[in-house]
C-alpha cells in the first residue's frame, strides 16, 4: 500500500535567504498535490508557523511545527510532538540566536547575528516532546559517514539516541544529483539498520516550482555575496531544481524499493501535533 504523501523537512521565506515561497504558498501547494501533511524547518526561526497553520486548517492538511538549528556547527532538524516539545523547540531557537538570557550581552549577540547556533549539551537539556532527524548531506552524521568512519557514526547515533530514544529518525535525501548521493543514502539506510534506527525520506524543499527556484537561486547568491553567475561558478547553488515538494507519484517512484523511508515520515506526521495556542506566551494573573 502506497505511503501518504507527507514532506517533514520544508522551508519557507522564513528561512531568511534560503527558503522562496511564503508560509501560505508552501501549504497550499502541498495541499493541492495531496499531502497529508507538511512539516516547515525553517532555519532557527518559528515565524511563518502561524500564517502556514491558518492556510493549513482551511486546506485541511496537517501542520508540523518544526525547525532547523545547526548544532556545533552543522545542521539538523527537530520537529514538535506536543506542547513541551514545542516550548522547547522554540527555548532552542531563542538559546541559537542570543544565547541564555542571564548572560546576555548586546556585543556578543551581534557576533551570532545571521549564525544561529547551539550545542549538543543544549539539545539533549530540551530533548523532551521533541522528534529529531539527523540533517540533510552537510548534517554532522552525513559528515561522517563520508568520512567512511563507520565506528564513530556507529557512536554518533547512539549518543543521539541516549537523548532522543525512539524519538530519532535518519534522515536520507535524494536529489538525483549524482553517484556519491546515491551511496550517501544507501549508506545511511545501511546505518540505520545496523544501529536499529529508523530512515526517513526527506527531500528538504526551499520553493516549490521552477520560479520559486531561480528566486531561491538568487537569494543563495546574495547570501554569498555574488552575483547570480559568479554563484553558478562557485558551485554554491543546488546542482537541480528537485529542492522542491514532488507530487506523491513522483516520490513513490523516486524510492521505490525503499517505501520504508515513506511510510516512516508518514508515522512521524502521526505523532506530531501542533496548535496554535502553544505558541501564547505565558502572561502573569493579576487580580481585578
Amino acid at each position: 500500500m502506497p505511503a501518504p504523501a507527507v514532506e517533514l523537512r520544508a522551508h519557507t521565506a522564513f528561512s531568511f535567504n534560503d527558503g522562496a515561497v511564503t508560509p501560505e504558498a508552501l501549504v497550499d501547494r502541498a495541499a493541492d498535490l495531496g499531502y497529508s501533511a507538511i512539516g516547515i524547518t525553517d532555519t532557527a526561526d518559528l515565524g511563518g508557523l502561524v500564517r502556514a497553520a491558518l492556510v493549513a486548517r482551511l486546506r485541511g492538511i496537517k501542520l508540523i511545527a518544526g525547525a532547523e538549528l545547526n548544532v556545533d556547527g552543522r545542521p539538523a532538524a527537530f520537529l514538535a510532538r506536543n506542547a513541551a516539545g514545542y516550548r522547547n523547540l522554540a527555548t532552542l531557537v531563542t538559546l541559537s540566536r542570543v544565547g541564555h538570557w542571564k548572560t546576555w550581552e548586546k556585543t556578543e549577540v551581534g557576533l551570532r547575528r545571521g549564525q544561529p547556533n547551539v550545542t549538543w549539551a543544549q539539545v539533549a537539556e530540551h530533548a523532551a516532546g521533541l522528534h529529531m532527524l539527523t540533517g540533510p548531506a552537510s548534517g554532522p552524521l552525513a559528515a561522517i559517514v563520508r568520512a567512511n568512519d563507520r565506528e564513530c557514526a556507529e557512536r554518533q547515533v547512539a549518543e543521539w539516541r541516549e537523548a532522543f530514544g525512539d524519538r530519532l529518525a535518519i534522515e536520507v535525501q535524494l536529489h538525483h544529483v549524482d553517484g556519491h548521493e546515491a551511496a550517501l543514502a544507501a549508506e545511511l539506510i545501511r546505518l540505520a539498520g545496523r544501529t536499529r534506527v529508523s530512515w526517513v525520506a526527506a527531500q528538504d524543499a526551499r520553493y516549490i516550482d521552477d520560479t520559486s527556484r531561480l528566486v531561491h537561486d538568487l537569494l543563495t547568491a546574495l547570501r554569498h555575496e555574488l552575483n547570480i553567475e559568479e554563484a553558478l561558478r562557485a558551485g554554491v547553488l543546488h546542482p537541480n531544481g528537485e529542492w522542491k515538494l514532488l507530487a506523491p507519484g513522483v516520490l513513490q517512484r523516486r524510492w521505490e524499493g525503499c517505501a520504508s523511508g515513506l511510510h516512516e515520515a508518514a508515522h512521524i506526521a502521526d505523532q506530531c501535533a501542533f496548535d496554535l495556542a502553544w505558541m501564547r506566551p505565558p502572561l502573569p494573573s493579576f487580580p481585578v
